[in-house]
């Protein structure tokens, strides 16, 4: 069950929902999965968050204990708190029960231009990533070493495909390891599909920091 939260650093305040798993115990490590909405969901409030999130409980296979973070962008986007967004997640993988070896990024749409501008920006934090209908920043995709899968759907208008496929080719291209997945049905709505695949969160879970 999401908890509605507030995250203040003094600078910067920033609402959020975490999602502990069944059993949760302080003393433990948790892998931990961050997902970043997209502009659909800007200034709607964590109520509308909560609804709207693909990267819920129910999807995740019982026996994978991922702490789910998903933030709201009060904002007009969420570049306009890059750095602030930045030190939120460091701070969330300083917590003594997160393992940090295990830290996953998400995003869908705006949160997927999002998501590849944190993964170029800090790829040091990411064991793995699923970015959902988002460009990014090419010239850098060789900072982007950790698995993606890079999703799109093939009647999207809204973000090109061939975004997200430029991305995964040149990440590929680097030596970094990108999966395109193309959904020939589908148009901008694609992470209902991808998150809500047990198989998404199975994937993930292999992918850890120490372990390449």
């Amino acid at each position: 069950m999401f908890q509605r939260k507030i995250y203040n650093n003094g600078e910067y305040a920033l609402n959020y929902l975490i999602d502990y798993p069944e059993d949760f115990n302080e003393r433990e490590n948790y892998p931990i999965i961050f997902f970043f909405h997209g502009m659909g969901s800007v200034r709607k409030g964590l109520n509308f968050i909560e609804k709207n999130c693909p990267v819920r409980r129910e999807r995740i296979p019982n026996e994978l204990p991922f702490i789910i973070i998903a933030p709201s962008c009060d904002d007009y986007m969420w570049f306009e708190n890059t750095h602030n967004v930045i030190t939120f997640i460091k701070d969330c993988i300083e917590w003594d029960f997160v393992d940090s070896d295990s830290v996953y990024l998400s995003g869908a749409s705006m949160g997927g231009y999002f998501s590849w501008t944190l993964a170029a920006l800090h790829p040091e934090l990411f064991a793995a990533a699923v970015i959902c209908c988002g460009a990014g920043p090419y010239f850098a995709a060789n900072r982007i070493k950790f698995p993606v899968k890079v999703v799109a759907g093939a009647l999207d208008t809204t973000v090109l495909p061939r975004e997200s496929e430029l991305m995964a080719e040149r990440i590929n291209a680097t030596g970094g390891k990108a999966q395109f997945i193309l959904y020939e049905d589908l148009g901008h709505n694609v992470w209902a599909r991808i998150f809500g695949d047990q198989e998404t969160y199975k994937w993930l879970i292999k992918n850890k920091k120490s372990k390449p």
